[in-house]
């Protein structure tokens, strides 16, 4: 990826969600310590919650727009093969992902780090993916960017 981006952002979960997700950890840790003691419950304590931050880090995509395209983690779409851009709402995600949904869309929604999003139409037909919906804590933003790219 170029040091050039016009837009960036990591799709960490929020506070609630992180809070969520440690909960079957710590319950875990409790009924271990409860069963062989404190000390291995430390140890199932300390295992369990470092694996459960692992999975959020790295489950975590990053988003960003540079010359070279919008990246969402490895998958790459070249300025060239972006068709149109807009920004969409939750309303609006539920409808693309719903009954009628098209299953070729590349998806990359994490509804626990905002509720809003992009959808990206595909101009590529050897591309197998029409469109690509994303979440976005900032939608206005990287329609912006991806627009400034599209037009260089």
């Amino acid at each position: 990826m170029s040091d050039d981006r016009r837009y960036h952002e990591r799709l960490w979960p929020t506070w609630w969600a992180c809070a969520l997700a440690l909960v079957p950890a710590l319950m875990l840790s409790v009924a271990y310590a409860a069963a062989l003691g404190p000390a291995i419950g430390l140890v199932v304590t300390i295992a369990s919650v470092g694996l459960t931050v692992l999975v959020l880090v790295v489950t975590a995509p990053r988003l960003a727009v540079s010359p070279s395209g919008l990246a969402v983690g490895a998958a790459l779409l070249p300025p060239t093969a972006i068709g149109g851009v807009e920004a969409v709402d939750a309303g609006r995600i539920r409808e693309l992902r719903g009954p009628g949904a098209d299953a070729r869309t590349f998806v990359a929604l994490r509804p626990w780090s905002a509720s809003g999003g992009v959808l990206v139409t595909v101009d590529d037909p050897q591309d197998p993916h029409p469109a690509w919906l994303l979440t976005s804590r900032h939608p206005a933003r990287m329609v912006s960017a991806i627009t400034a790219t599209m037009s260089r």
